[in-house]
């Protein structure tokens, strides 16, 4: 099965490679295995290398940790090679060599809107072993729902703590009061005509 490059990408977020990763994933995978996910290749040094990412047998039982054709796997697998590398993508020829930049425009943007994989494994937990240390690299359905929560109460807190809303409220309440004022001073002013104009026609003034 081929995959297009933001499924491909999907599958490296899955898996627990970092954001700025993902990109560089994407395109090792595409200078590796053009997308195919049962891509299978034999070397002259006896090797082969298997999926997405190519895992070679160098590798050992890492191979049999997973299905190598099922993306995912082959996802995890790559990262496990990854972090023993110490973080490096140095163990794939197409990195040493640099022909993975030729991918790197169309798997930068597949990073940016990458499709998370089919099955329930977006959100399921995903693993990958470097050494003796498994280590989990998923962030659940649950955990994206409260950051989502958390932002939009920041984002609330950020409007009601903004100086220019607060300026604003300012100006209001002053621009009420100094109207209020204006109206008592009215009222006060014709009352006081009011009784100007009784008292002249007490004194006979006004007839």
């Amino acid at each position: 099965m081929k995959l297009t490059p933001q499924q491909i990408a999907g599958y490296a977020a899955a898996a627990g490679f970092s954001p700025d990763q993902i990109a560089t994933a994407t395109a090792v995978a595409l200078a590796e295995s053009g997308g195919e996910t049962t891509a299978t290749n034999r070397n002259s040094n006896g090797s082969t290398d298997y999926g997405l990412w190519q895992i070679n047998t160098i590798h050992g039982q890492l191979l049999n940790q997973g299905d190598k054709f099922n993306p995912l796997d082959n996802a995890k697998m790559a990262l496990t090679v990854y972090a023993r590398a110490g973080n490096k993508w140095t163990p794939w020829t197409v990195y040493k060599s640099g022909t993975y930049r030729a991918q790197m425009p169309t798997a930068t943007l597949a990073a940016g809107n990458p499709v998370p994989p089919q099955g329930g494994n977006a959100g399921a937990s995903v693993t990958a072993t470097v050494g003796d240390t498994t280590v989990d690299a998923s962030v659940g359905a649950s955990q994206s729902s409260a950051l989502g929560s958390i932002g939009s109460a920041l984002e609330a807190f950020s409007i009601l703590t903004s100086g220019s809303l607060w300026l604003r409220i300012g100006a209001f309440i002053l621009g009420s009061c100094l109207i209020g004022f204006s109206l008592l001073r009215l009222s006060g002013a014709d009352q006081m005509v009011g009784k100007a104009a009784k008292l002249a026609v007490t004194k006979g003034v006004i007839k």
